[in-house]
């Protein structure tokens, strides 16, 4: 009999602790497999650790990993999937927006194709208004023109996953990316299917946090950026070496010839800002290298709580 370990996050969770487990039970039972827990507590400061601890003295196949800090969602998930001990794994967010039940559908789809090893999940729509909705859009544009992983758009987290993938996953030790890249990125056949999410109250990621993720996407999987500096570095050389032959002709042969003050105060200003924007994009490469060579952990375990 296979075994399945459902692997989630806890940040902010408390609400949905117990519906969580109860409602993914129900669809375990329905399905010929045996199971396990994992929940991942992400340093939040409410009483969802309480709440798994309980589930463990009820239930033996449910334990709790406790972070010694918040370190984030992508570092959360990918401790839980370390831990995991099942033949698959399904990883979801804790907070039910993504139906229990396609963890059903997914696995009868593994099962069915032995070729596939994930199972994810597509957003029919993702929440935030039409703003949003085209930021979004304009943002996948552009890292699809930059980056040579073709990342599918409006993954959730909710998917099914063979061992053997996630080992694979698993050695990623990226400071700063994308999970959904990192998914992509690892290979293996990979089969998605359209889901809907029930979205419930406001979002935590502001608009500074997702541009920030939109940075280090782009950053992490494209080093465009710094070719397109060096292209236009050697564009505006040329330009202006032209433009400079033409001055000193026009300066000899042309009598009236003036340089204006207003093309002069221009090219210094478009020339200024071409060197602070380039400079700024080396620096986040440097930045990213900065938290790479660290060789800081993704995450810090603090205990591991299950039955005894």
């Amino acid at each position: 009999m296979d075994k399945i370990s459902i692997v989630t996050s806890l940040y902010r969770s408390s609400p949905y602790v117990d519906d969580f487990y109860y409602q993914h039970l129900d669809c375990i039972k329905k399905m010929n497999v045996d199971y396990e827990f994992v929940f991942v507590d992400d340093g939040y400061p409410d009483d969802a650790a309480a709440k798994v601890e309980a589930l463990i003295r009820k239930d033996s196949k449910v334990k709790l990993i406790l972070l010694s800090r918040n370190f984030g969602q992508y570092a959360a998930m990918f401790a839980g999937m370390a831990n995991a001990e099942g033949d698959y794994i399904y990883a979801t967010d804790s907070d039910l927006e993504e139906e229990p039940q396609n963890i059903i559908s997914m696995y009868n789809i593994l099962m069915e194709n032995k070729d596939i090893d994930v199972v994810y999940g597509v957003l029919k729509k993702r929440d935030g208004g039409i703003i949003r909705g085209f930021l979004g859009k304009i943002f996948f544009v552009i890292l699809d023109s930059l980056s040579d992983v073709k990342i599918p758009r409006n993954q959730g987290w909710q998917r099914v996953m063979s061992k053997r993938y996630v080992k694979a996953l698993l050695q990623y030790n990226e400071a700063e990316t994308l999970p959904a890249g990192l998914m992509i990125l690892a290979g293996f056949k990979q089969h998605p299917i359209i889901m809907d999410k029930n979205y419930k109250g406001s979002t935590s990621y502001t608009f500074r946090k997702r541009l920030r993720l939109a940075l280090n996407s782009i950053t992490a999987f494209s080093a465009k950026p710094l070719i397109f500096i060096g292209l236009l570095g050697i564009s505006i050389t040329l330009i202006t070496f032209v433009v400079l032959i033409l001055a000193i002709v026009r300066k000899f042969f042309v009598a009236d010839f003036q340089i204006g003050w207003l093309s002069i105060i221009t090219s210094i200003w478009l020339i200024g800002g071409i060197i602070l924007a380039s400079v700024g994009i080396i620096g986040i490469y440097l930045a990213k290298i900065f938290n790479q060579v660290k060789n800081r952990p993704l995450y810090i375990i603090k205990s591991i709580v299950k039955s005894a």
